[in-house]
């Protein structure tokens, strides 16, 4: 016979897989909704930017894209990525650099 306490346990182990197969399936939804392809109006609309713009983008190569047969296709999860390369720091950010920078230049030169 199992005992009462080994039971409480392997319920809480089913548990805990439990959550975690959750957490799995709705990074996989959301990772598979990113990586669907975009068009252009998608990602005007997405983005905010305005169609010349994204063109404008496209035809320097500053933006990530995919030209297939002579249409222009995006993926939300690198414009997302290509948005957060763009993130400018706080004050507080770039004193704690200039702290940094400053801290190391005084060992250099000790």
């Amino acid at each position: 016979m199992i005992a009462f306490e080994q039971t409480q346990l392997d319920v809480a182990e089913v548990k805990r897989d439990l959550k975690e197969l959750k957490a799995l399936i709705e990074k996989a939804e959301t990772l598979s909704q990113t990586d669907d392809p975009q068009t252009i109006d998608d990602i005007v609309k997405f983005s905010g930017y305005t169609k010349p713009t994204l063109y404008n983008y496209c035809q320097k190569n500053t933006i990530p894209h995919h030209k297939k047969n002579g249409r222009l296709f995006f993926f939300k999860s690198e414009i997302i990525e290509w948005i957060k390369e763009g993130k400018q720091k706080c004050t507080t950010e770039l004193e704690s650099d200039v702290d940094t920078l400053l801290s190391n230049r005084k060992k250099r030169l000790k």
